[in-house]
Order: structure tokens, then sequence, then C-alpha cells
């Protein structure tokens, strides 16, 4: 463990999916994980505390307690993702409803945290289609 301040979030219990991924740093989330191979995991959101982002595939050794050691990205997904940080009014609007729809509809997924944060993980296809949108519909927004 480095020396200096930590960051944990806890977000949820484990179980159902969610486990307890701690890293070098001693920094400490609970994600929701898909068991993929022998010490592999694909993430079904994105990490806060590591670089992992939804669809990765994470390598990470059981500890005696249950808690899951990251050691590396074994494979990053296929996704493009963006994140943004929105206005409660923009994410409420319906064209940013209608865009979140189209990624999933593509084969994307969309997470939303801490109220403002918007992650898209969109297809090669629609990525840049989808950040413009996105641009434009805030700019409106916030006009």
């Amino acid at each position: 463990m480095q020396s200096g301040p930590t960051v944990h979030f806890n977000f949820g219990e484990d179980g159902v999916g969610r486990r307890s991924v701690t890293y070098r740093s001693g920094d400490s989330e609970k994600l929701m994980l898909t068991e993929v191979g022998s010490d592999l995991y694909r993430l079904e959101e994105s990490s806060f505390a590591g670089d992992a982002v939804y669809g990765d595939t994470i390598r990470a050794e059981r500890s005696s307690d249950g808690v899951l050691i990251f050691r590396e990205i074994a494979q990053r997904s296929p996704l493009v993702t963006q994140s943004w940080i929105l206005s409660e009014d923009v994410l409420a609007s319906e064209s940013i409803k209608q865009i979140l729809a189209a990624v999933i509809n593509a084969g994307g997924m969309w997470e939303q945290a801490f109220g403002g944060l918007l992650m898209i993980h969109a297809p090669d296809s629609i990525a840049q289609t989808t950040f413009d949108e996105i641009a434009r519909r805030a700019k409106i927004q916030a006009s």
C-alpha cells in the first residue's frame, strides 16, 4: 500500500455479482462483475478507483477473505467510452433520453453516477455521432 490518501467507493453490498476490489494504491470499491475465467472478471459497471470501464475484462486474484486484488486490465471493451458532466435539466431532457436509447439499441450501454456524471459506452460505429449529439444538446440546453 502506498502512503498518502486512499479512496474507497462503497455503492452496495457484496453478493449478486457485486464484489470488493482492492488496488495496489490501497483504493477500493465494490463493482458489479461477471466471472469469465480463472481470475478473469468482466466489469458490468465502470470503476471509479481504477482505469477499467464497463465491458473491460480484468485479472484479479482472490484473497483469503474473498476480496479481489486487481492485477491488470486483461482485455479492453470494444466499446468507446465517453464521460460527461451535465446538469440535471440536460440529463432529464427527452433528447438525451433518445440518444441513450439509441446507444442501447446499437449494443452499447450508459451509466449515471453522482447525479451529473454520464458515461456512455458506444459501439465505434456511432461513437462520434453520439458525442456530437450530446455536445449539441448540452449546448442548446445551456443557452
